[in-house]
Protein backbone atom coordinates (compact mmCIF):
# COMPACT_ATOMS: atom_id res chain seq x y z
CA UNK A 1 0.00 0.00 0.00
CA UNK A 2 1.13 3.47 -0.85
CA UNK A 3 0.48 6.75 0.83
CA UNK A 4 -2.39 8.81 -1.00
CA UNK A 5 -3.38 12.47 -1.41
CA UNK A 6 -6.85 13.39 -1.70
CA UNK A 7 -7.98 16.32 -3.16
CA UNK A 8 -11.35 17.47 -2.99
CA UNK A 9 -12.47 19.07 -6.33
CA UNK A 10 -16.07 20.40 -4.85
CA UNK A 11 -13.54 22.34 -2.25
CA UNK A 12 -11.77 23.44 -5.23
CA UNK A 13 -14.64 24.73 -6.79
CA UNK A 14 -16.25 26.79 -3.49
CA UNK A 15 -12.80 28.04 -2.78
CA UNK A 16 -12.64 29.62 -6.72
CA UNK A 17 -16.58 30.93 -6.57
CA UNK A 18 -15.41 32.40 -3.29
CA UNK A 19 -13.05 34.83 -5.09
CA UNK A 20 -14.94 35.17 -8.17
CA UNK A 21 -17.65 36.59 -5.88
CA UNK A 22 -15.55 38.64 -4.28
CA UNK A 23 -13.68 40.45 -7.10
CA UNK A 24 -16.43 40.05 -9.66
CA UNK A 25 -16.33 41.85 -12.11
CA UNK A 26 -12.32 40.81 -12.27
CA UNK A 27 -11.32 37.91 -13.96
CA UNK A 28 -9.68 34.88 -11.23
CA UNK A 29 -6.72 33.65 -12.72
CA UNK A 30 -6.05 30.01 -10.91
CA UNK A 31 -2.20 29.52 -10.50
CA UNK A 32 -1.34 25.89 -10.63
CA UNK A 33 2.34 25.80 -10.92
CA UNK A 34 4.37 23.25 -9.25
CA UNK A 35 1.39 20.87 -10.21
CA UNK A 36 -1.17 23.36 -9.09
CA UNK A 37 0.37 23.23 -5.52
CA UNK A 38 1.00 19.88 -4.83
CA UNK A 39 -2.84 18.95 -5.67
CA UNK A 40 -1.78 18.73 -9.35
CA UNK A 41 -2.10 20.44 -12.32
CA UNK A 42 -3.61 18.24 -14.94
CA UNK A 43 -6.68 17.39 -12.86
CA UNK A 44 -6.94 20.88 -11.31
CA UNK A 45 -6.91 22.82 -14.75
CA UNK A 46 -9.56 19.73 -16.47
CA UNK A 47 -11.87 20.47 -13.27
CA UNK A 48 -11.40 24.25 -13.61
CA UNK A 49 -12.18 24.37 -17.51
CA UNK A 50 -14.62 22.01 -17.70
CA UNK A 51 -16.71 22.64 -15.08
CA UNK A 52 -16.21 26.61 -14.41
CA UNK A 53 -15.59 27.47 -18.33
CA UNK A 54 -12.06 29.44 -16.53
CA UNK A 55 -9.92 29.98 -19.55
CA UNK A 56 -7.02 31.60 -18.74
CA UNK A 57 -4.22 29.93 -16.52
CA UNK A 58 -0.72 31.06 -14.53
CA UNK A 59 2.46 28.82 -14.33
CA UNK A 60 5.91 29.20 -13.15
CA UNK A 61 7.40 27.37 -16.13
CA UNK A 62 8.00 26.97 -19.66
CA UNK A 63 8.01 23.07 -18.80
CA UNK A 64 4.65 23.64 -16.90
CA UNK A 65 3.29 25.71 -19.86
CA UNK A 66 4.05 22.45 -22.45
CA UNK A 67 2.28 19.99 -19.90
CA UNK A 68 -1.02 21.80 -19.71
CA UNK A 69 -0.85 23.01 -23.85
CA UNK A 70 -0.55 19.09 -24.74
CA UNK A 71 -3.67 18.48 -22.90
CA UNK A 72 -5.76 21.82 -23.12
CA UNK A 73 -4.96 23.16 -26.32
CA UNK A 74 -7.80 25.85 -26.44
CA UNK A 75 -6.93 27.51 -22.57
CA UNK A 76 -4.41 30.05 -22.53
CA UNK A 77 -1.11 29.54 -20.39
CA UNK A 78 0.57 32.93 -18.79
CA UNK A 79 3.83 31.85 -17.56
CA UNK A 80 5.44 34.25 -14.89
CA UNK A 81 9.70 32.92 -15.31
CA UNK A 82 11.69 33.92 -18.30
CA UNK A 83 11.75 32.39 -21.37
CA UNK A 84 14.71 32.86 -23.56
CA UNK A 85 15.26 33.35 -27.68
CA UNK A 86 16.13 29.77 -27.84
CA UNK A 87 13.35 28.20 -26.42
CA UNK A 88 10.95 30.06 -28.38
CA UNK A 89 10.31 27.21 -30.57
CA UNK A 90 9.11 24.70 -28.13
CA UNK A 91 6.62 27.65 -26.73
CA UNK A 92 3.14 26.44 -27.02
CA UNK A 93 0.54 28.35 -28.98
CA UNK A 94 -1.18 29.25 -26.44
CA UNK A 95 1.16 30.21 -23.83
CA UNK A 96 1.89 34.37 -23.11
CA UNK A 97 5.32 34.62 -22.08
CA UNK A 98 6.50 37.37 -19.46
CA UNK A 99 9.14 40.36 -19.62
CA UNK A 100 10.63 40.94 -17.07
CA UNK A 101 13.45 43.07 -17.61
CA UNK A 102 14.53 45.16 -21.03
CA UNK A 103 17.00 42.79 -21.63
CA UNK A 104 14.64 39.96 -21.97
CA UNK A 105 12.17 42.84 -23.90
CA UNK A 106 14.92 43.39 -26.80
CA UNK A 107 16.00 39.77 -26.88
CA UNK A 108 12.53 38.61 -27.77
CA UNK A 109 11.82 41.40 -29.85
CA UNK A 110 15.27 40.49 -31.95
CA UNK A 111 14.34 37.31 -32.44
CA UNK A 112 12.85 36.04 -35.95
CA UNK A 113 9.41 35.03 -34.48
CA UNK A 114 6.53 38.09 -34.62
CA UNK A 115 3.74 38.93 -32.47
CA UNK A 116 5.24 36.78 -29.28
CA UNK A 117 1.97 37.18 -26.84
CA UNK A 118 3.48 38.87 -23.86
CA UNK A 119 2.83 40.55 -20.40
CA UNK A 120 4.72 43.04 -18.96
CA UNK A 121 5.89 42.14 -15.20
CA UNK A 122 6.44 45.53 -13.20
CA UNK A 123 9.02 45.69 -10.66
CA UNK A 124 6.82 47.90 -7.64
CA UNK A 125 8.86 46.72 -4.68
CA UNK A 126 9.75 43.31 -4.95
CA UNK A 127 12.62 43.11 -6.32
CA UNK A 128 12.85 39.79 -7.61
CA UNK A 129 11.74 40.87 -11.33
CA UNK A 130 10.07 42.95 -13.06
CA UNK A 131 10.58 46.37 -15.19
CA UNK A 132 9.91 49.73 -14.17
CA UNK A 133 7.16 52.03 -14.98
CA UNK A 134 8.76 53.64 -17.65
CA UNK A 135 10.18 50.78 -18.53
CA UNK A 136 7.05 49.53 -19.21
CA UNK A 137 5.40 52.63 -20.93
CA UNK A 138 8.73 52.91 -23.22
CA UNK A 139 7.56 49.46 -24.61
CA UNK A 140 4.03 49.60 -24.63
CA UNK A 141 4.56 53.22 -26.40
CA UNK A 142 7.46 51.46 -29.13
CA UNK A 143 6.39 50.58 -32.91
CA UNK A 144 7.28 48.32 -34.62
CA UNK A 145 7.94 45.41 -31.78
CA UNK A 146 7.52 42.26 -32.11
CA UNK A 147 6.04 42.43 -28.85
CA UNK A 148 2.05 41.73 -28.45
CA UNK A 149 1.42 43.15 -25.17
CA UNK A 150 -1.43 41.65 -24.08
CA UNK A 151 -1.10 42.58 -20.03
CA UNK A 152 0.86 44.15 -17.49
CA UNK A 153 1.02 43.08 -13.79
CA UNK A 154 2.93 42.94 -11.11
CA UNK A 155 3.71 40.93 -7.40
CA UNK A 156 3.34 42.24 -3.69
CA UNK A 157 5.70 41.42 -1.39
CA UNK A 158 3.59 41.64 1.37
CA UNK A 159 -0.10 41.55 0.86
CA UNK A 160 -0.33 38.82 3.80
CA UNK A 161 1.44 40.86 6.72
CA UNK A 162 0.34 42.75 9.53
CA UNK A 163 2.52 45.88 8.22
CA UNK A 164 0.98 47.78 5.18
CA UNK A 165 3.53 50.30 4.26
CA UNK A 166 4.58 48.55 1.09
CA UNK A 167 1.13 46.46 0.19
CA UNK A 168 0.12 50.59 -0.18
CA UNK A 169 2.99 52.00 -2.09
CA UNK A 170 3.16 48.93 -4.69
CA UNK A 171 -0.34 49.29 -4.89
CA UNK A 172 -0.36 53.24 -5.43
CA UNK A 173 2.64 52.89 -7.93
CA UNK A 174 1.10 50.40 -10.27
CA UNK A 175 -2.53 52.18 -10.16
CA UNK A 176 -0.80 55.23 -11.35
CA UNK A 177 0.99 53.15 -14.48
CA UNK A 178 -2.28 51.31 -14.95
CA UNK A 179 -4.01 55.12 -15.18
CA UNK A 180 -0.80 56.34 -17.71
CA UNK A 181 -1.59 53.32 -20.24
CA UNK A 182 -5.04 53.43 -20.19
CA UNK A 183 -4.78 57.03 -21.36
CA UNK A 184 -2.26 56.39 -24.00
CA UNK A 185 -5.04 53.78 -25.17
CA UNK A 186 -3.37 50.65 -23.92
CA UNK A 187 -6.37 48.00 -24.05
CA UNK A 188 -4.59 45.08 -22.58
CA UNK A 189 -5.36 43.30 -19.17
CA UNK A 190 -3.79 44.89 -15.68
CA UNK A 191 -3.47 42.89 -12.74
CA UNK A 192 -1.73 42.85 -9.24
CA UNK A 193 -3.44 41.21 -6.82
CA UNK A 194 -3.04 37.98 -5.12
CA UNK A 195 -4.98 35.60 -2.68
CA UNK A 196 -3.74 37.65 -0.02
CA UNK A 197 -5.00 40.86 -1.64
CA UNK A 198 -8.10 39.39 -3.08
CA UNK A 199 -9.30 38.70 0.96
CA UNK A 200 -8.49 42.48 1.65
CA UNK A 201 -11.47 44.46 1.36
CA UNK A 202 -9.78 47.62 0.09
CA UNK A 203 -7.99 46.12 -2.50
CA UNK A 204 -8.87 47.38 -6.22
CA UNK A 205 -9.12 43.97 -7.90
CA UNK A 206 -8.30 45.66 -11.37
CA UNK A 207 -8.52 43.68 -14.31
CA UNK A 208 -7.74 40.26 -12.39
CA UNK A 209 -6.18 38.37 -9.59
CA UNK A 210 -4.18 35.59 -9.72
CA UNK A 211 -5.87 32.90 -7.31
CA UNK A 212 -2.75 30.92 -5.95
CA UNK A 213 -2.43 29.49 -2.38
CA UNK A 214 -6.38 30.53 -1.76
CA UNK A 215 -7.88 28.30 -4.49
CA UNK A 216 -6.30 25.76 -2.41
CA UNK A 217 -8.29 26.71 0.78
CA UNK A 218 -5.83 29.12 2.55
CA UNK A 219 -6.01 32.46 4.31
CA UNK A 220 -2.49 33.59 4.54
CA UNK A 221 -3.52 36.97 5.81
CA UNK A 222 -2.06 38.61 9.18
CA UNK A 223 -5.60 37.87 10.86
CA UNK A 224 -6.78 34.99 8.97
CA UNK A 225 -10.65 35.61 9.05
CA UNK A 226 -12.00 34.44 5.80
CA UNK A 227 -10.46 30.71 6.77
CA UNK A 228 -13.40 29.81 7.82
CA UNK A 229 -15.26 30.40 4.66
CA UNK A 230 -12.37 28.35 2.65
CA UNK A 231 -12.05 24.91 2.48
CA UNK A 232 -8.52 23.13 2.37
CA UNK A 233 -8.41 20.56 -0.06
CA UNK A 234 -5.76 18.15 0.23
CA UNK A 235 -5.88 15.42 2.81
CA UNK A 236 -2.74 13.27 3.08
CA UNK A 237 -3.42 9.76 4.74
CA UNK A 238 -1.00 6.90 4.78
CA UNK A 239 -1.07 2.84 5.58
CA UNK A 240 -0.22 1.32 8.82
CA UNK A 241 2.25 -1.51 8.23
CA UNK A 242 3.17 -2.89 11.63
CA UNK A 243 2.18 -2.43 15.06
CA UNK A 244 4.64 -3.68 17.53
CA UNK A 245 5.45 -3.64 21.21
CA UNK A 246 7.81 -2.55 22.67
CA UNK A 247 9.15 -1.86 26.31
CA UNK A 248 9.94 1.32 28.75
CA UNK A 249 13.19 2.26 27.88
CA UNK A 250 13.77 0.93 24.35
CA UNK A 251 13.72 3.29 21.48
CA UNK A 252 12.08 3.96 18.15
CA UNK A 253 14.18 5.26 15.35
CA UNK A 254 17.61 6.47 13.93
CA UNK A 255 19.81 7.99 16.49
CA UNK A 256 17.65 6.81 19.51
CA UNK A 257 15.73 10.27 19.86
CA UNK A 258 12.75 9.10 21.26
CA UNK A 259 12.89 6.64 24.36
CA UNK A 260 9.65 5.15 25.78
CA UNK A 261 8.94 5.74 29.23
CA UNK A 262 6.48 3.00 29.01
CA UNK A 263 5.47 -0.23 27.77
CA UNK A 264 3.87 0.65 24.44
CA UNK A 265 2.46 0.19 20.90
CA UNK A 266 4.46 1.75 17.98
CA UNK A 267 3.13 2.11 14.75
CA UNK A 268 4.61 2.08 11.26
CA UNK A 269 3.88 4.38 8.67
CA UNK A 270 4.26 3.71 5.17
CA UNK A 271 5.38 7.89 4.71
CA UNK A 272 8.51 9.45 5.12
CA UNK A 273 10.66 12.90 4.05
CA UNK A 274 10.68 11.07 0.42
CA UNK A 275 7.25 11.93 0.08
CA UNK A 276 7.15 15.36 1.69
CA UNK A 277 6.58 14.56 5.08
CA UNK A 278 9.04 16.71 6.70
CA UNK A 279 11.82 15.61 9.03
CA UNK A 280 11.43 18.20 11.29
CA UNK A 281 8.54 16.85 12.57
CA UNK A 282 10.70 14.51 14.06
CA UNK A 283 8.96 14.16 17.91
CA UNK A 284 6.58 16.87 16.82
CA UNK A 285 4.07 15.55 14.45
CA UNK A 286 0.56 14.08 15.27
CA UNK A 287 -1.86 12.07 12.92
CA UNK A 288 -5.38 10.94 13.07
CA UNK A 289 -7.16 8.02 13.27
CA UNK A 290 -11.06 7.24 13.77
CA UNK A 291 -11.74 9.80 16.39
CA UNK A 292 -8.28 9.69 17.93
CA UNK A 293 -4.70 11.31 17.33
CA UNK A 294 -1.65 9.81 18.04
CA UNK A 295 2.23 11.59 18.07
CA UNK A 296 4.67 10.94 15.78
CA UNK A 297 7.87 9.25 17.63
CA UNK A 298 11.61 9.04 16.69
CA UNK A 299 13.56 10.40 13.90
CA UNK A 300 10.91 10.85 10.15
CA UNK A 301 12.88 8.51 7.99
CA UNK A 302 13.17 8.84 4.24
CA UNK A 303 9.79 6.27 3.65
CA UNK A 304 8.36 5.87 7.13
CA UNK A 305 7.53 7.30 10.53
CA UNK A 306 6.59 5.60 13.57
CA UNK A 307 3.78 6.78 16.28
CA UNK A 308 2.78 5.46 19.79
CA UNK A 309 -0.27 3.60 19.77
CA UNK A 310 -0.64 3.43 23.36
CA UNK A 311 -2.31 0.13 24.13
CA UNK A 312 -4.55 0.55 20.99
CA UNK A 313 -4.09 -2.08 18.08
CA UNK A 314 -5.30 -0.88 15.11
CA UNK A 315 -5.29 -3.27 11.55
CA UNK A 316 -2.76 -3.11 9.53
CA UNK A 317 -3.78 -1.52 6.12
CA UNK A 318 -5.16 0.91 8.21
CA UNK A 319 -5.46 4.68 6.70
CA UNK A 320 -4.07 7.41 8.98
CA UNK A 321 -4.66 11.26 8.41
CA UNK A 322 -1.13 12.88 8.32
CA UNK A 323 -1.91 15.96 6.95
CA UNK A 324 -5.30 17.74 6.56
CA UNK A 325 -8.97 16.42 7.48
CA UNK A 326 -10.57 17.26 10.67
CA UNK A 327 -8.55 17.51 13.71
CA UNK A 328 -6.72 21.01 14.11
CA UNK A 329 -3.72 19.68 14.89
CA UNK A 330 -2.86 17.52 11.75
CA UNK A 331 -4.24 20.85 9.59
CA UNK A 332 -1.30 22.16 6.96
CA UNK A 333 -1.96 25.33 8.87
CA UNK A 334 -1.31 23.79 12.01
CA UNK A 335 1.82 21.90 10.38
CA UNK A 336 3.24 25.07 8.65
CA UNK A 337 3.11 27.16 11.95
CA UNK A 338 4.75 24.65 13.65
CA UNK A 339 7.30 24.42 11.46
CA UNK A 340 7.71 28.36 11.00
CA UNK A 341 6.60 27.98 7.41
CA UNK A 342 3.80 28.50 5.21
CA UNK A 343 0.96 26.33 3.60
CA UNK A 344 2.53 27.00 0.13
CA UNK A 345 5.58 24.65 1.15
CA UNK A 346 3.56 22.14 2.97
CA UNK A 347 1.58 21.67 -0.24
CA UNK A 348 3.83 22.20 -2.92
CA UNK A 349 6.43 19.67 -1.27
CA UNK A 350 4.22 16.50 -1.49
CA UNK A 351 6.05 14.26 -4.02
CA UNK A 352 4.79 12.13 -7.39
CA UNK A 353 5.11 8.95 -5.63
CA UNK A 354 1.58 9.85 -2.77
CA UNK A 355 -0.98 9.02 -5.29
CA UNK A 356 -3.25 11.74 -6.06
CA UNK A 357 -7.05 10.69 -5.60
CA UNK A 358 -9.95 13.42 -6.61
Amino acid sequence: MEAICQVSLEAITQNYIYFQKRVNPAQVIPIVKANAYGHGALEITRHLYTKLDVQTFAVATLEEAQELAAVFPAISILIFSRVFPSELDSVPDNAILTVGSMEDALALSNSQINNIRVHLNINTGMNRLGLSSGEAIDLISMEDSQLQIEGVYSHFSSSDTTSKVVYSQQNSEFDTLVTKILASGFQGMNHIANSAAGLQDEQKPFDAIRLGIGLYGYDTTADGEHQAQLQPAMTIKAPLIRVARIQAGESVSYAEKWQSAIDTNIGTLRIGYADGYNRALTNRGVVAYQGKTYPVVGTVTMDHIMIDLGLDEPQTGALFEVMGGEFPEVRVNTISKKLTTIPYEICSMISPRVKRQY
